[in-house]
């Protein structure tokens, strides 16, 4: 169906910037992608666009709209020519022996990075916590680069993390401990593992500490501390075939 708006009082056009909160995201069950890459990223979960003209070969609803109804439903300073209606992604039970735990991880840009870096090293099970950015922030899903439509991302707390350990995944914090181990020291064979990035700030929570079996730094010279989403790069990157990493050491 093709049809035009021309009016930034439309009321679905009034019910879709309702979708930038939140509240209203896991109320509708919906929420908003911009520009034609996350577009083509999300087909299978896409409900309708809004685009200045049409787009061929897209398999859904699409709205013509004027610049002005696209800048309000942006969130970016440079308004996306096309703007997409997308249904929540489903939530499965993770499969993967190769874990990623988020503990309130508060910057967006550092979820969505992780996001990215998780899918390009072969992670696809990754646990947030409820003090993490949620996955549908728009500079969270922006940031990932479409990585969110690939990956399966669970909102959970404490208690999931419990729940695997008692499967059998071994938990590695990283964490800037005396007691920490260096990443060429750990060498013991995990079958199951599930590795903890902690926030910006403070760091993991002490009751994450307690559960860990074990503490993991990076060596680096010069300064005391990385962002985030690099130290959640170098360290997945390293032990991204488990394994293959074991044997090396």
């Amino acid at each position: 169906m093709i049809k035009e708006i021309t009016s930034r009082n439309n009321e679905f056009i009034k019910y879709l910037v309702s979708l930038k909160e939140n509240k209203n995201i896991k109320k509708e069950q919906k929420f908003l992608i911009e520009g034609m890459h996350l577009i083509n990223e999300a087909k299978n979960y896409l409900v309708c666009v809004l685009t200045l003209e049409e787009i061929p070969n897209l398999d859904c609803d699409q709205y013509i709209v004027t610049k002005e109804i696209l800048a309000k439903l942006s969130n970016n300073k440079s308004t996306s020519k096309v703007i997409g209606v997308v249904n929540l992604i489903e939530e499965k039970e993770v499969k993967s022996n190769k874990l990623i735990y988020l503990n309130k991880v508060q910057d967006p840009g550092n979820v969505g990075t992780i996001f990215r870096t998780a899918l390009a090293f072969n992670y696809f099970d990754i646990i947030a916590d409820e003090g993490t950015a949620s996955k549908y922030n728009s500079k969270v899903v922006q940031s990932s680069q479409g990585s969110i439509f690939k990956l399966n991302i669970l909102e959970k707390n404490i208690e999931y993390l419990r729940k695997l350990k008692k499967d059998g995944y071994k938990i590695i914090v990283t964490c800037l401990d005396t007691n920490s181990k260096k990443i060429s020291e750990i060498c013991k064979v995990f079958d199951k593992i599930c590795i903890v990035f902690g926030n910006e700030g403070q760091g993991v929570d002490q009751e994450i500490l307690a559960l860990s079996d074990e503490k993991l730094m990076i060596e680096m010279a010069n300064i005391d501390s990385l962002n985030v989403a690099v130290s959640a790069g170098i360290i997945l990157y390293s032990f991204k075939d488990w394994q293959l990493f074991i044997k090396i050491v």
